[in-house]
């Protein structure tokens, strides 16, 4: 899954709603943005979804955050 193609981000406020994968009401925390393949600037859809799928498609995107975790602050240990 290319990163530059869809673009799942976390919801700062869950809300109540139908799950664009599995179809049942929950709160969603995830908002994945599609973007156009030719030339990945414009929106073509989005999709909303639950804690469960939203993990699972951001684990397939490489990603790791998960819903209520934020960077604060990153460090570099590294001599150089």
């Amino acid at each position: 899954m290319e990163k530059d193609v869809i673009d799942i981000k976390v919801l700062r406020y869950p809300k109540l709603a139908k799950c664009s994968s599995c179809d049942r009401v929950r709160d969603i925390y995830y908002k994945a943005l599609i973007y156009d393949v030719e030339d990945k600037k414009q929106i073509v859809g989005d999709l909303e979804l639950c804690k469960l799928c939203g993990e699972n498609l951001n684990a397939a995107a490489g990603n790791e955050l998960k819903p209520g975790e934020e960077v604060i602050k990153t460090f570099n240990f590294n001599k150089g």
